[in-house]
C-alpha cells in the first residue's frame, strides 16, 4: 500500500492499568529533540481539545507514549521512558513517570524479546507462573520491578486471568508492580524533598498544612476540606469547579517553587509541566477503604488514580506526621495494605516501611506495590505527514 505523503512508524497500542499509550521501540524514532517531539504531538493530534486528527483520546490518561529499548544499566532488563503529550497545549513532557503505563512495560518487553533472562516473579496468587522484569525508568532514574503473569510453557505474557481493578471492566491477568526502589527518583533528595513531613503553604491567603513527597512521582498532599471539597466528589465535578482548580494550581505552583521545580508559581504550567501533582485526601465514609483521594494533574481531576500517585500516597501513609498519616485510623496505619478510594472505586497498595539492616542501608520501604492489569489492543503502523518527519512543520 502506497502512502506517498505520509511516513509510517511501527507501534503497539496498549492499555496499562487505567491508562492507554502508544508503545514504540526507540530505535524506530528520530533521536531525542524537537523533531521527535513534533512527531509525538502530530501523531497524538496535539494541540486540539479533541485530538481529532491523531490517536490521542483527548484525556490525560490516554495521551501517553512509552519508549522502550534494551537496558542501559546492568541491573535492569529494559529501559522505559515515559512521555506525556499535552492535549490543548503544544507541548510534551518527560518529567516523572506513569504508574499505570509502567505496568504494561513488562509484558511488552517479554513479548518483544527484549527480556532475555527468566527469573521467577512474585504474585498474590500462588497458582500463577510469574516472571520478574526489572525496568529502568529513565525519567526518574529508578528501578521498578514488574512481576508479570506468563504462560508456563512459553514464558510469554498472558492476558486472561481473574484480577480486576477499579476503572477497567472485566478481569485480566495480574501484574504486581513494586516501586520500593523509586524513592527520591525525580528530585534526588530522598523521600521528603523539603526535609519535613509537614509544611505550610499559603493559598488565597489561607495557611494550609501540606506534605510533599517524592516516591514514584512528586506529590503534594492536602486535606480535601482545606480546598473546599469533601474528597468524595466525582472527577468531572472537581474539574468543572474553577475555584477548586485555581486553588490546586496555586498550591501546585507554590509547592513546585519550594522544591525548585519552578521559579514563579504563576508559571508552574509552563515551567514545571505535569509535576508535582496535587492529591486531596479525606477520611473514608466506611470501613471497606482507608482513605478517600482525588488527584489533580495538569488542572484536571484524574478519572481514577494515577499509579504513581497511589504509590506516593501509600508511601506518605507510612511516614508519621504527614497529612496522609494524620488522616488514617490507627488500624489503617498498622496494616500492610492501604485501600485507597478514588473516583472509580477502591485500589489496594501493599506498603511496609523497611526496618533493621534494610533501613540501615538506605531503603525506605520493604515493599511498595500495587496490582494492575494490561492488554495489548493493537499492533501496527501509525502515520504522520512526511512534511513533519522532514522537519518542515
Amino acid at each position: 500500500m502506497a502512502h506517498v505523503d505520509q511516513v509510517g512508524i511501527p507501534c503497539a497500542y496498549i492499555r496499562g492499568g487505567t491508562s492507554k499509550a502508544m508503545f514504540f521501540h526507540e530505535k524506530d524514532l528520530p533521536p531525542p529533540g524537537p523533531l521527535r517531539d513534533t512527531i509525538f504531538k502530530r501523531l497524538m493530534g496535539t494541540p486540539d481539545s479533541h485530538q481529532i486528527d491523531g490517536v490521542g483520546g483527548a484525556t490525560t490518561h490516554t495521551s501517553k507514549i512509552a519508549l522502550i529499548c534494551p537496558p542501559s544499566r546492568e541491573d535492569a532488563d529494559v529501559d522505559f521512558t515515559f512521555v506525556h503529550v499535552f492535549i490543548e497545549r503544544d507541548a510534551v513532557s518527560y518529567t516523572g513517570n506513569c504508574g499505570n503505563i509502567s505496568s504494561a512495560v513488562g509484558p511488552f518487553a517479554i513479548d518483544e524479546g527484549i527480556v532475555t533472562t527468566f527469573r521467577k516473579g512474585r504474585s498474590t496468587d500462588d497458582s500463577l507462573t510469574t516472571r520478574e522484569v526489572r525496568i529502568h525508568q529513565t525519567n526518574t532514574k529508578s528501578i521498578l520491578v514488574a512481576h508479570v503473569t506468563v504462560d508456563p510453557a512459553t514464558g510469554y505474557s498472558v492476558t486472561a486471568g481473574g484480577a480486576s481493578i477499579s476503572g477497567v471492566p472485566g478481569t485480566s491477568a495480574p501484574i504486581l508492580m513494586d516501586y520500593s526502589h523509586s524513592t527520591g527518583g525525580v528530585l534526588g533528595r530522598g523521600l521528603l524533598p523539603t526535609g519535613n513531613a509537614l509544611d505550610h503553604i499559603t493559598v488565597e491567603g489561607q495557611d494550609l498544612e501540606v506534605s510533599i513527597l517524592d516516591v514514584g512521582n512528586v506529590t503534594i498532599f492536602v486535606r480535601a476540606a482545606d480546598v473546599g471539597l469533601t474528597g468524595t466528589e466525582p472527577a468531572g465535578q472537581i474539574t468543572s469547579n474553577a475555584a477548586v482548580i485555581a486553588r490546586c494550581k496555586e498550591l501546585r505552583g507554590k509547592g513546585a517553587q519550594r522544591v525548585g521545580m519552578c521559579t514563579d508559581w504563576r508559571l508552574v504550567d509552563e515551567q514545571a509541566t505535569g509535576l508535582p501533582v496535587v492529591t486531596m485526601v479525606a477520611p473514608p465514609e466506611h470501613d471497606q477503604v482507608d482513605v478517600n483521594a482525588r488527584l489533580v494533574y495538569v488542572n484536571r481531576c484524574h478519572d481514577t488514580m494515577a499509579g504513581t500517585g497511589a504509590i506516593c500516597l501509600a508511601g506518605a501513609s507510612r511516614v508519621q506526621g504527614t497529612v496522609v498519616w494524620s488522616t488514617l485510623s490507627e488500624s489503617s496505619r498498622a496494616s500492610d495494605v492501604l485501600r485507597i478510594n478514588h473516583p472509580a472505586g477502591p485500589m489496594p497498595i501493599w506498603a511496609k516501611r523497611a526496618e533493621g539492616a534494610q533501613r540501615a542501608r538506605g531503603d525506605e520501604f520493604e515493599i511498595l506495590a500495587f496490582e494492575r492489569t494490561s492488554r495489548r489492543l493493537m499492533t501496527g503502523t501509525v502515520f504522520v505527514p512526511k512534511t513533519v518527519c522532514a522537519g518542515s512543520a
